[in-house]
């Protein structure tokens, strides 16, 4: 990702460091006097990063909304200093404390004051005295306060999600202390898949994207919001891979698990982070051109976070980098990190599976010969496997066919059962998913080719049959098939992740 500025602005439309710097200023003493006031578990010395950060992913609002940020910001990590607290009551003792600084009760409280309830029954409307006395906890207080100034200043259907994102980083959190108790007591380790998942909700990036989203007054927002926090998420992955590439060495002394713990090797980690990161500026890419602030705030976001990574650890910024981010070009030979569970010496050579699924994560292209060939290895599907929605995408730019979808702006496919498939989900201008229907719609059946058996889809309109094989339950290796074509189309198609569970409390 290019980190000079954000892609596809004109240095006139930036706002000076200047004005960025003012904004900063201006909240750093209301930010450090309302912390010590808290209470909260955070250094004093972090206010003027806090108050830089957010100063600099919107500097076109004005102060006040970059101090209620900070404040967010803050209190993120504070809640990440009481969870890491080495005095935590142990894994047995947590599991069934009862007690108010139980970490299980505390997270509890903190879902109810997300919803404008304390732990005492105290709901959003009450006066300020009756809110005073009800809780000891000061990350309680502090989340009511930004909760209760997000109500009122942000729009009602994008502060529900942000409030959304809340309950998933208090969850992600207290499963990660979990998963570190566990591995450090012997018991199993954590999967990639999971840990990533979880590690997304818990970096903070989504939850201060999702803030400055309802506090912004841009119009059709909401109707950009599937491409929005489809890029928001592969932001969110790769920043968290920097930050386990640049605190790999602390999380490890305080018994966490991260991505080089599970197995991955620093090059390996750096490449998935910057894959991620092009693949969030590539889909931001039209509405960023069009000026749309969600847009800018969401890249500068991450433009920030990157390049942090690639200096110093936030957690302990007096320590600026000695070195390059471990993984990027010029770094040592590959390492593998396993404190929790033993390594092989070497790693395997990689399969044309990875290789092939590399490509896909990265954007890159790969020619037919290669595709062809692991076509003919994998597995076919079935009709369950596809129902669902799936982003699609090509190995290559230059055909005829790669051309038509990237003029139609092609996102996917949307297999709703058998004999009901949308093969054509595009994007309109402002970004948003439809299902273009001139050309028709598909359907399931079950063909033969090349020799396998496997469900493939048949347009009702189009000479054209699309084949798919498993790469993986959430990858597809997939041909079209066109008469009178005498070169077959390769692509590829990645599910849509479904929403995630409600978190306890959400309306449930």
């Amino acid at each position: 990702m290019d980190t000079a500025r954000p892609h596809g602005h004109p240095p006139r439309e930036i706002v000076s460091i200047a004005d960025t710097c003012s904004a900063a200023l201006q909240s750093m003493p209301r930010l450090e006097i309302w912390l010590k006031e808290l209470g909260l578990p955070v250094d004093p010395a972090l206010v003027p990063l806090m108050c830089l950060q957010t100063a600099f992913f919107t500097p076109w609002l004005p102060p006040e909304t970059c101090y209620r940020m900070a404040r967010l910001t803050v209190w993120l990590m504070a809640i990440d200093n009481v969870l890491d607290a080495p005095d935590a009551p142990d894994a047995a003792d947590a599991a069934t404390c009862k007690g108010p600084d139980g970490p299980p009760t505390r997270v509890r409280a903190w879902h109810r004051a997300l919803e404008g309830h304390d732990s005492d029954g105290v709901s959003e409307g009450d006066s300020d005295g009756d809110r005073a006395g009800v809780s000891d906890d000061p990350i309680a207080r502090a989340l009511a306060e930004i909760a209760r100034d997000l109500d009122r200043e942000g729009r009602p259907e994008l502060t529900a999600v942000w409030r959304k994102s809340m309950h998933q980083t208090l969850i992600g959190m207290q499963w990660e202390r979990e998963a570190a108790r566990t591995a450090a007591t012997g018991g199993g380790i954590t999967g990639l898949t999971d840990y990533l998942r979880h590690g997304a909700w818990t970096i903070g990036v989504e939850q201060q994207v999702t803030a400055l989203w309802a506090l912004m007054d841009e119009p059709g927002l909401s109707r950009r919001l599937p491409l929005l926090l489809g890029a928001l998420r592969q932001a969110a992955t790769a920043i968290r891979l920097l930050n386990d590439l640049r605190g790999h060495q602390r999380e490890q002394s305080e018994g966490k698990t991260d991505a080089l713990a599970l197995g991955l090797t620093e090059q390996e980690v750096y490449r998935r982070a910057e894959a991620g990161l092009e693949n969030c500026r590539r889909a931001l890419a039209p509405l960023t051109a069009a000026g749309y602030g969600s847009a800018v705030a969401l890249e500068r976001v991450a433009l920030w976070h990157a390049r942090m990574y690639h200096h110093f650890d936030p957690v302990r910024p007096g320590q600026a980098a000695t070195a390059p981010l471990p993984g990027g070009s010029g770094s040592a030979t590959p390492a593998r990190h396993s404190p929790f569970i033993p390594q092989p010496r070497e790693a395997p050579a990689m399969s044309i599976e990875q290789e092939v699924l590399d490509v896909i994560a990265s954007g890159g292209q790969c020619d037919n010969a290669k595709l062809t060939e692991l076509f003919d290895r994998l597995e076919p599907v079935d009709t369950d496997l596809l129902i669902g929605t799936w982003q699609g995408g090509a190995f290559e730019h230059t055909s005829e066919n790669a051309a038509l979808l990237t003029k139609m702006r092609w996102y996917g496919k949307r297999f709703v059962d058998a004999d009901h498939v949308e093969p054509l989900l595009c994007r309109d201008e402002d970004g948003t998913v439809f299902s273009y229907e001139e050309m028709g719609l598909a359907t399931l059946r079950e063909v033969v080719h090349r020799g396998k058996q496997s469900t493939a889809m048949v347009y009702d309109q189009l000479p054209i049959i699309d084949h798919f094989r498993r790469l993986t339950d959430n990858v597809l290796l997939c041909v079209m098939d066109k008469k009178e074509t005498p070169t077959d189309f390769f692509f590829h198609l990645t599910r849509v992740p479904a929403s995630p569970p409600r978190p306890p409390g959400d309306g449930g």
